[in-house]
């Protein structure tokens, strides 16, 4: 991650292997409790998306050793007397979407058995999606102001101009049966004006059975306030919340997207009418703080659409790591406290030079750790571990390597329900240095 993006990318890093996720890379959660008495405490790792290329566990203070998966599960047994452990994991080579540009991802969880015994983790899927073309027949003839219509299964659309008659609106959509938004925009194409959600459609096809979606009053959106609280000194919610919706079918749609089509303060909640048991939304928004490279963030999912509030935590003033190719975080941070987990994560990143196989783009590198309080017990210090010495793991930055760095720390109650529902504040810091 660029260290010139320091406030959503850098937080989404942080979210997305600690309390909450936000795609891609690993995501986990956890249930149950540690195990107790004089047997040893089994726990258990599911692998979903992508089968990792690499996987390693560690007990206790023991050196790292190459794991098989069974069933895409890897089961520890943690004897009793021991409370930590560690599994790492690398993921498929991962294509950008930008030609000759990929990722290549390691990610290390460390954890005790006091966070639970069952978790998930997840490899980005590198295998492209089968799709096909989705139409429908669109009247917004009864919305006012509408300037666009569109349809989409996967978060944005690019909605085509709406001339006052039935429209027929065409979208490629990944195959299969998949939950659609019909979406009437405001002039400047961002705003959905109203909306109508068709459950489990046929893709490709015509949507609704080939009939009509006649979009009513009943379909509209309402604006909802979203308040900030504890701003740091000085800033600003620069970047307007992103709001999202998901159905329980597991679609998405943006309805506020960081872009000001409405003011920081406000978002468009769905009708009421197509809500259903399941469904919830999403918020996230962060906002620069202390010198650059530094942020803080607030994430929650709820099943109500109404007003809500930001609360940021206390920034967190850390200048980084001293220079090394495999550094050693600072996490000295007192903002935090309470019974809610926390979660500290490092991440470093460097881009790789030209190829045979790759002569024109390039590809990047990238080590994350995250460790539980638990795990840490007290500790304030993490460092990126080295398991270059395993086959399927990244080897270390070579000296003279660019390398960018973010650090953060994330306090919440995690999105551990169906459906989703907590919160997470996070506070991090970015930067980059060469290796000595």
């Amino acid at each position: 991650m660029s260290s010139s993006i320091p406030g959503m990318a850098a937080l989404c890093i942080v979210v997305m292997t600690s309390l909450a996720g936000c795609g891609g890379g690993s995501n986990s959660s956890s249930s149950g409790g540690g195990g107790g008495g004089q047997s040893p405490t089994t726990v258990t790792y599911t692998f979903t998306g992508a089968a990792p290329t690499a996987v390693a566990s560690r007990v206790g203070s023991g050196a790292y050793a190459a794991a098989t998966l069974q069933s895409s599960k890897l089961t520890l047994s943690i004897p009793n007397g021991t409370t930590e452990y560690a599994v790492a994991f690398a993921c498929p080579n991962t294509s950008l979407g930008i030609v000759n540009f990929s990722s290549n991802e390691e990610f290390v969880v460390q954890r005790s058995i006091l966070d639970g015994t069952s978790f998930t983790e997840f490899c980005t899927n590198p295998t492209p999606l089968q799709v096909g073309l989705a139409s429908a027949q669109v009247n917004a003839s009864a919305i006012p102001d509408t300037s666009f219509v569109g349809i989409t299964a996967a978060g944005f659309t690019t909605p085509l101009p709406w001339l006052g008659s039935t429209l027929t609106v065409s979208s490629p959509m990944v195959t299969g049966t998949s939950d659609v938004f019909v979406v009437a925009y405001d002039s400047t194409g961002l705003y959905p004006l109203a909306v109508r959600v068709l459950r489990a459609q046929t893709i490709p096809g015509a949507l609704n059975g080939g009939n009509p979606v006649v979009l009513t009053a009943n379909d509209e959106t309402t604006k909802q306030t979203i308040t900030f609280d504890n701003l740091p000194s000085g800033e600003s919610p620069i970047e307007v919340p992103q709001v999202t919706f998901y159905t329980s079918g597991g679609q998405y749609l943006q309805l506020q997207t960081g872009t000001p089509a409405l003011p920081a303060t406000q978002y468009p909640a769905m009708p009421a009418g197509a809500v259903q048991n399941g469904d919830y939304y999403t918020f996230f928004s962060s906002a620069t703080a202390g010198p650059a490279g530094g942020a803080v963030g607030f994430e929650s999912a709820t099943s109500e659409g109404g007003p809500q509030t930001i609360t940021y935590p206390s920034p967190w003033t850390y200048s980084g790591p001293s220079a090394a190719a495999l550094p050693t975080f600072n996490f000295s941070y007192t903002g935090f406290s309470g019974p809610q987990p926390v979660v500290e994560t490092a991440t470093i990143q460097w881009i790789l030079g030209a190829t045979l196989a790759n002569p024109i783009g390039t590809s990047f590198n990238s080590i994350q750790v995250s460790a539980t309080q638990n795990y840490q017990n007290g500790a304030t210090t993490l460092t990126i571990p080295d398991l270059s010495g395993l086959a399927g793991f990244i080897p270390s930055p070579p000296s003279g390597a660019a390398l960018d760095w973010d650090a953060g720390i994330a306090q919440g109650t995690g999105f551990q329900t169906t459906p989703p529902n907590g919160t997470v504040q996070t506070v991090v810091n970015a930067g980059s240095f060469t290796v000595p």
